[in-house]
């Protein structure tokens, strides 16, 4: 009969296992670099962070610090171009250089924004309510402002109108395929009891109309008559400083129809 475990009793000297003192030795020899490296690891002293906000020692200087922030920003809000910076980038700046104060948690982007507008009285069209008339930038007659966009980072220019729609005050943000309209005629009324989405003109972007659109409809008709008259599709293409297959598409009418609509273009339709 065969008893289990039967090695423990026929173990040598040299089987026993080794002392703790030991073992530190073999660890060195097997990995010299790793021992050594624990033998002068020393416990270090703790890296001095960010400095701790004034705001934990002193919780009342938020709201002072943001009245401040509202105060340097309303007075000369032109001064800050938001069609360049973000809202928190605006506030950053004038708390470091000027305020000489780190942002308070309590600051929102909605804050910020309600810094660049002013009080005006209210219209027979408003029933009462106010004009929140905007101080900064504009463009093309817009209200605009710069917004961070999370997925790319990159720094998108947005309607200032829309933006406030889509990111009301302490409520869920909201995604609009519209563009905003002001009921009280006010084009720089950022009141959102004054907007309303409305839906876009499907032909407001096509043909001469697109914004990246290089040439207008009376030039793509030359570009025809010139095609008519016996020029190629390369010689019309040199000619305008475009790509051959593009001229060619025109042609086909495949592009840029509503210039073309009504046209008779040398082969096409029997005309040679």
């Amino acid at each position: 009969m065969v008893l289990r475990g039967w090695k423990k009793f026929f173990r040598s000297e040299k089987d026993t296992i080794a002392p703790a003192s030991t073992i530190g030795g073999a660890a060195e020899r097997a990995h010299p670099k790793k021992a050594s490296a624990q033998k002068d690891d020393k416990p270090k002293k703790r890296a001095l962070g960010r400095p701790r906000a004034p705001y934990r020692k002193e919780p009342h200087l938020e709201k002072q610090v943001i009245a401040d922030l509202s105060k340097k920003i309303r007075e000369k809000p032109k001064k800050f171009r938001t069609d360049r910076a973000t809202l928190f980038e605006i506030a950053d700046s004038v708390l470091s250089e000027e305020l000489k104060m780190p942002r308070p948690q309590k600051l929102k982007a909605h804050d910020v924004f309600t810094m660049f507008w002013t009080v005006r009285r209210p219209s027979k069209k408003t029933q009462g309510s106010p004009c929140h008339e905007w101080q900064g930038s504009v463009l093309k007659g817009a209200p605009v402002l710069t917004t961070l966009q999370s997925q790319a980072k990159r720094h998108v220019l947005v309607d200032a109108r829309k933006y406030i729609v889509e990111n009301p005050a302490g409520g869920k943000r909201r995604n609009f395929r519209t563009v905003p309209e002001n009921m009280c005629g006010n084009p720089f009324c950022v009141n959102t009891k004054h907007i309303r989405m409305v839906r876009k003109n499907p032909l407001s972007h096509q043909g001469e109309n697109h914004p990246r659109a290089k040439f207008s409809d009376s030039q793509i008709v030359r570009m025809v008559k010139e095609f008519n008259a016996g020029k190629s599709a390369k010689e019309v293409a040199e000619k305008w400083g475009i790509h051959t297959t593009y001229v060619k598409q025109i042609m086909e009418k495949k592009k840029r129809t509503e210039a073309t609509r009504g046209l008779k273009i040398r082969g096409r339709f029997g005309f040679k």
